[in-house]
């Protein structure tokens, strides 16, 4: 009972928070899919423009030491990256559905002390989800993702706080990499192929991503 009395009063109010941020992004990347066919591996690179994302990301964040805040939440995330042009030049998309849990955390550096604060941060995140491609005939092709892997880089965060209890957070820029893992399986004339679809996406992205924090 005295550990745990030690312990509450060892916490100081706004030591902890809840919230989330909603956002947008958008910007150019990079698109890397390695696909291995017994034993065979073959790769191809290409250009994703246009690429844009949606975001919604409710977390809980702790801080451990003055100025670093851990955090822990969800995250849904939608990403559109272009994939070819059909023969009616019309363009064709990839829409990745990811759901994640996500693990952070973020360095709070005074800019105009108790009001606003620059808080790069580092995000980890390991789910699945879906992936959605678009074929030129209008219709679809969706696959099922049983791993996922995210790490982002949040490099123009800010935090302004109007009163002791309420964060307001704005996020303009983010590096983020993304790793996906596919296995199919597909059995023909009394034989089964078997074949690994990995896909890296990597990219500088900019948008606006707000949100709000609670502290208690």
């Amino acid at each position: 009972m005295g550990a745990i009395t030690m312990t509450l009063s060892a916490q100081e109010q706004g030591d902890f928070s809840v919230g989330g941020t909603i956002g947008v992004t958008g910007g150019s990347a990079s698109l890397k899919t390695s696909t291995t066919t017994n034993d065979q591996t073959n790769t191809t690179n290409s250009s994703a423009p246009e690429a844009t994302g949606f975001k919604l990301a409710p977390m809980f964040n702790y801080f451990v030491i003055d100025n670093l805040q851990l955090s822990a939440g969800l995250s849904y995330q939608m990403d559109k990256t272009f994939k070819t042009t059909d023969a009616n030049n019309k363009n064709l998309f990839n829409f990745s559905h990811t759901a994640l849990f996500v693990i952070g955390a973020h360095y709070y550096v005074p800019v105009i002390k108790g009001s606003l604060y620059y808080t790069p941060g580092i995000e980890f995140g390991f789910g699945g989800g879906s992936n959605v491609s678009q074929n030129g005939d209008g219709s679809s092709t969706t696959t099922k993702i049983p791993f996922a892997f995210a790490f982002n880089a949040n490099l123009g965060t800010v935090e302004f706080k109007p009163i002791d209890c309420l964060g307001i957070t704005l996020n303009v820029l983010d590096f983020t990499i993304t790793t996906v893992t596919n296995r199919r399986e597909m059995a023909q004339a009394n034989t089964v192929y078997k074949s690994t679809y990995t896909t890296f996406l990597a990219g500088l992205n900019y948008g606006i991503s707000a949100g709000v924090k609670y502290y208690f």
